[in-house]
């Protein structure tokens, strides 16, 4: 099978408005989780807190990853102005980062070729800060009668929602308008579409372009995902779960880490094939040899990992790749911070890799990031990408206590906790990323290296 060269990255993550911003982070050991504002949530956050968990309408949490000091230039993309800035950041964040990875490329200008490049992005169709503008005064309509009918009061009124101009109805389509608008605006094919696999969704939207490319529907794919729901109801819904950790620090791959922290951001790639890219003299920033996907099927709960199904996944990749595991100098974990799911990962690591009598060195960039959902694959995609390209692997920040699987396959000692150069090994330089999603959606990605940064 034809493997996939990547020619364009950007991204929008927390703290970095492109790679080479997050690149300088990471190197400096940067932490940027922060609490969420008063102009993030729209209203005071403490009017809903309660340091408690599992109290009804409250959140525990005030942490997370957020885009600061972002300025959208809608004369940049082929739009009226007036709709652009009536938009949501989820397609604003989303026309930001697919005009970089093109520009990044070279191709930015080059309509002959754009006009064969089609865009997978990942999305989730939770509402989004203008979607929920647009829909509250239903919601008010719907919710006051009611209201006033249980507390027999039929006097009773909502307080006024704040005056603020109304968003474009675009903004009510949540869900797969922001790939569409993208190949509207910047001239691309028709071959455009949102998916949700959970936080697996970066790499399952790389598969399906990689589909598209190696059957020849396309000659050049925007692949990514975006991460921007509205900060209120993200914090609801983790709260209700107990996801997030009640002292507001998340470890990933150490002992202490009782949660995830939710972020923000948006990572794409521009997509073509391996042999089309060499022929073309394009910068190769890594390829993609191997892309194995999963689901755990019946079994656990839906917050439950599964062992068995993350194992499928690296066996697929492999499988795929036609590479053993041995060549992997060092993976990039999923390790959102919560004691189960990453000590599961752990152990489907020593289960698999084990096997193989190899043991890489491992990390997460989300202690730098927080964990941003859908588009959590695109963080671990660019520090490994940059990794490679830079010849040494950045340090996993704030871990103290180290994990380790079962049997020390994975111990300390595998945890990358200072800077450290790329393992000096004969031939290519491999980097292997997992992302496992809510309810079971698994996947594995195999990079090799691309071109060496001076």
């Amino acid at each position: 099978m034809e493997k996939i060269a990547i020619i364009g990255l950007s991204c929008l993550f927390p703290d970095a408005n492109n790679p080479e911003e997050f690149w300088h982070n990471l190197t400096e050991q940067r932490d940027s989780i922060s609490s969420v504002s008063v102009d993030e949530m729209g209203v005071n956050p403490r009017n809903f807190y309660n340091a408690a968990k599992g109290q009804p309408e409250t959140i525990y949490s005030l942490k997370g990853g957020f885009i600061r000091n972002f300025h959208f230039d809608a004369s940049e993309y082929n739009l009226p102005s007036d709709l652009a800035e009536s938009l949501d950041n989820t397609f604003k964040w989303s026309l930001y980062a697919a005009k970089q990875a093109i520009v990044q490329s070279g191709y930015w200008g080059n309509q002959n070729i754009l006009s064969k490049c089609g865009v997978i992005l990942g999305n989730l169709s939770f509402p989004t800060k203008a979607s929920n503008q647009l829909f509250a005064p239903i919601y008010q309509q719907t919710i006051e009668p009611a209201i006033a009918e249980l507390l027999q009061q039929e006097n009773f009124r909502l307080g006024a929602f704040p005056s603020a101009a109304k968003p474009s109805p675009y903004n009510a389509m949540i869900s797969g308008f922001p790939a569409a608008l993208i190949a509207k605006s910047l001239s691309l094919s028709s071959t455009h579409f949102c998916i949700d696999a959970a936080c697996s969704s970066s790499f399952y939207a790389i598969k399906l372009a990689s589909h598209y490319l190696r059957s020849h529907k396309a000659d050049l794919m925007l692949a990514g995902a975006i991460s921007c729901s509205e900060p209120l109801f993200l914090r609801m819904l983790f709260s209700g779960i107990q996801g997030y950790p009640e002292n507001g620090i998340s470890c990933p791959l150490d002992k202490s880490s009782r949660g995830l922290i939710t972020a923000e951001g948006v990572g794409m790639v521009l997509l073509k094939r391996y042999s089309d890219a060499i022929r073309d003299g394009d910068k190769i920033l890594a390829t993609i040899c191997g892309n194995g996907l999963s689901n755990d099927g019946k079994g656990k709960h839906l917050l439950s990992p599964s062992s068995q199904g993350q194992i499928l996944a690296f066996e697929r990749a492999y499988a795929e790749a036609q590479l053993s595991p041995k060549a992997i100098d060092y993976l990039e974990c999923h390790a959102t911070g919560t004691l189960l799911g990453d000590t599961t990962e752990f152990n489907s690591i020593e289960t698999f890799f084990g096997q193989h009598q190899t043991s890489p060195l491992v990390g997460s960039a989300k202690a730098n990031v927080g964990h941003l959902l859908v588009a959590a694959g695109m963080v671990s995609l660019t520090k490994a990408v940059l990794s490679m390209s830079h010849g040494f692997i950045p340090a996993t920040i704030n871990v103290t206590e180290p994990l380790g699987s079962e049997n020390s396959v994975i111990s300390a000692k595998n945890i990358v906790r200072n800077t450290t150069a790329w393992p000096n090994k004969i031939g290519n330089k491999y980097a292997a990323l997992s992302a496992f999603g809510f309810g079971g959606t698994n996947s594995h990605l195999i990079l090799e290296q691309g071109e060496t940064l001076k």
